[in-house]
């Protein structure tokens, strides 16, 4: 569930997206065979156009109300979620839910969604509340992956060859660490080949980017490995991990996806305001 306001909040944002087409008044058909549909209603906004208002509804209920129409288009969300065994370090996971629910509460307006795990188990592909509340069910029962389980750069390699090719109508979103010792570039190709746009959240603690000083004992959620580190072992961790996300960023630039580095908080993992306010500082998210 989310919060009143921050639903208040949600409604008021749309995904940004060259695949989503978007949302706000009535949209004039501009392409060949396009059409328009009434989609949903929201809480009148100032600056929402007046011929727009359900003047039946505020008659009702004394609220004003607005009438959201959009072209017919057959756009898809595909929200993709990593639960490999790093993810449950930190918190990442829970922070990972969070953002998955905001993500979803917006695009049940603009798009009908799926959420897929790298087990290859999704929900239907569905739209409006109801399809929402089973997103969020799917969401809450996802645990993570036991044993050897593939990497997420892997894992994304088999999602990308589920799915049909849909050109320019289809938007991934992964949730994702990306923390894997693999090569990126051929999950990059896998999705070029399936033409989506494509959007990267990358999700990593502030423990992984700088870890504490001292001696402790590293363990490795993947391997099973321990190794006993010390500060210049710390050092070397930390500056490989930032080599790791610069790699990793740049090689997702360069294919025309857009890559963001979202920290997940030391406190208040599951903050909704916190998680929305990283939503918009990446761009994922943009005002109606």
């Amino acid at each position: 569930m989310l919060a009143g306001p921050t639903r208040a909040l949600l409604d008021r944002y749309a995904l940004a997206s060259r695949a989503l087409s978007r949302v706000g008044g009535e949209r004039s058909s501009t392409e060949s065979g396009q059409s328009v549909e009434f989609h949903d209603f929201r809480p009148y906004q100032p600056g929402d156009e007046l011929r727009y208002v359900d003047w039946r509804v505020y008659a009702r209920t004394g609220r004003l109300t607005t009438r959201l129409y959009q072209a017919e288009r057959a756009v898809q969300l595909h929200l993709l979620l990593d639960t490999t065994r790093s993810m449950g370090q930190d918190g990442k996971l829970e922070h990972a839910r969070t953002l998955v629910r905001l993500l979803s509460y917006v695009a049940q307006r603009d798009a009908p969604t799926q959420l897929h795990l790298l087990d290859g188990s999704a929900t239907p592909r569905a739209r409006g509340r109801r399809g929402m509340a089973a997103t969020w069910a799917f969401l809450d029962a996802a645990t993570l992956l036991a044993g050897e389980a593939q990497g997420p750069l892997s894992g994304l390699v088999s999602f990308a060859r589920r799915l049909p090719a849909v050109r320019g109508r289809a938007l991934v979103i992964f949730v994702s660490d990306l923390l894997e010792d693999a090569p990126i570039e051929p999950s990059l190709v896998a999705l070029r080949s399936r033409r989506f746009d494509v959007g990267f959240l990358q999700l990593v603690s502030a423990r992984e980017l700088d870890p504490p000083a001292g001696r402790f004992e590293l363990h490795d959620v993947e391997t099973g490995a321990r190794l006993d580190a010390g500060p210049e072992e710390a050092a070397a961790y930390r500056d490989e991990v930032r080599r790791h996300v610069r790699r990793v960023r740049a090689a997702i630039v360069r294919a025309g996806y857009r890559h963001q580095l979202l920290v997940t908080p030391e406190v208040d993992v599951g903050d909704e305001r916190e998680a929305f306010g990283a939503l918009v500082r990446s761009g994922v998210l943009v005002r109606r």
